[in-house]
């Protein structure tokens, strides 16, 4: 991102974080007793260069992931994926891309394809929730939300690709169905300059908490071990 175009957003954000106090947004939906962590669509197509989906800042996301992934299984906590593909991705035939398709070329996410499998630099581990999703959000025509039930999960943690996307979609729909969305600051990207940026100042005004890695990292650190834990 250019200086000029930081110190523009910048400067609306300050304007725009003013504004929104006044009228009480803004305000902190705050950590829980029971998280998971969810990273949306870190497959290859995303993190890697070269394809049409490829998102940018690669270099810093990653090692966020990674350590996200450590902090969360030193406490048991459940480290989830998505990712997207679909059955069918001729245009011309009836196919699981629905009207998608006519917007963005998801024909180039095929299921079974290395360009839809996670990025081994942050790989599942065995055990690991892998879900494979045909819409931009994470819950809807998935068991994501069955899987967060039955675990007693309050809190998630998301990171991931798209801010404008995927990952925004997800966060809306984690806490419309009652679950607190965190979202990783330095864990989250995008394909277009300050599509990253304007997003989590918006998803943190309305939709969750946008929080540093250092933060997420700390909470996760002090938390008990995840079987030791019980709702409120």
């Amino acid at each position: 991102m250019s200086q000029e175009l930081r110190e523009l957003l910048q400067k609306t954000f300050e304007t725009d974080s003013a504004e929104y106090h006044e009228r009480g947004f803004q305000r902190r939906v705050g950590y829980g007793n029971r998280p998971a962590v969810i990273h949306i669509d870190m497959a290859n197509a995303w993190t890697r260069p070269g394809h049409a989906f490829s998102c940018e800042n690669m270099d810093t996301i990653i090692p966020a992931c990674q350590a996200l992934n450590q902090a969360a299984r030193a406490k048991g906590v459940p480290v989830a994926y998505t990712t997207t593909a679909y059955e069918v991705t001729d245009p011309g035939r009836p196919s699981d891309m629905g009207l998608w398709v006519n917007k963005i070329p998801v024909e180039k996410l095929a299921v079974g394809t290395p360009e839809v499998q996670i990025d081994d630099r942050i790989a599942p581990e065995p055990g690991e929730l892998v879900l494979t999703k045909k819409r931009a959000s994470a819950f809807p025509g998935t068991n994501l939300q069955q899987f967060l039930t039955v675990n007693r999960i309050d809190t998630v943690i998301i990171t991931g690709v798209t801010a404008a996307g995927c990952v925004r979609h997800t966060v809306e729909d984690a806490i419309a169905e009652g679950f607190r969305p965190i979202v990783v600051r330095e864990a989250v990207g995008d394909r277009v300059a300050g599509v990253v940026d304007w997003n989590l100042f918006d998803i943190d005004a309305k939709f969750g908490d946008v929080e540093p890695l250092d933060a997420v990292l700390a909470y996760l650190d002090g938390l008990p071990k995840f079987a030791e834990t019980t709702t409120p």
